[in-house]
């Protein structure tokens, strides 16, 4: 699957982003995202293996954002999609080299629209801790819904996180 924005490839990932993803780690926000610690590049292509796997056997959650001039990886957007309940969840980052372009929001953007016209669901959501993302949510389109009370603990920390969402009569009106 790939998608094409203006700027942007949201495309599968390949090998070749071993290097890019190991460095989108540098940043503390994106590795806190990632349980496993990405620390070296042997860490970042078993990662990478696992999505081809993924891939494969028919799944795609999980795409590379890359930006089309280059075709270098600079996120990754992860959609997960409940489809009994006709909805799914993003989330998402952006190397911080590439940040302040307006490439979350394109690529936000292309995955709403993706999950209703592509796979007919009725509700894309979000949850964010981060005033950035909360403003790339609301370009996109999305509606805040309320803020759920120490949704993420992590050791003693625990933080409070706001829904985000839109519906598919929504954004077909804004169309």
């Amino acid at each position: 699957m790939i998608l094409e924005t203006e700027n942007l490839f949201i495309r599968q990932f390949k090998i070749t982003d071993d290097t890019a993803l190991l460095e989108a780690m540098e940043c503390p926000e994106v590795h806190q995202m990632y349980s496993n610690g990405f620390t070296t590049i042997n860490k970042v292509q078993d990662y990478i293996q696992l999505l081809l796997q993924e891939y494969k056997s028919g799944k795609v959650r999980t795409l590379a954002i890359a930006e089309k001039s280059t075709d270098k990886l600079i996120g990754s957007i992860t959609l997960d999609v409940t489809e009994i309940f006709s909805r799914a969840e993003i989330s998402y980052w952006i190397n911080k080299n590439y940040r302040n372009r307006g490439y979350a929001t394109e690529t936000v953007k292309a995955i709403i629209g993706y999950s209703f016209d592509a796979l007919s669901l009725n509700r894309v959501q979000a949850l964010t801790s981060n005033p950035a993302s909360e403003r790339v949510l609301i370009n996109a389109g999305m509606i805040y819904e309320g803020t759920l009370r120490q949704y993420f603990k992590i050791g003693n920390d625990a933080w409070d996180v706001k829904m985000y969402a839109v519906l598919r009569e929504d954004f077909s009106s804004k169309k």
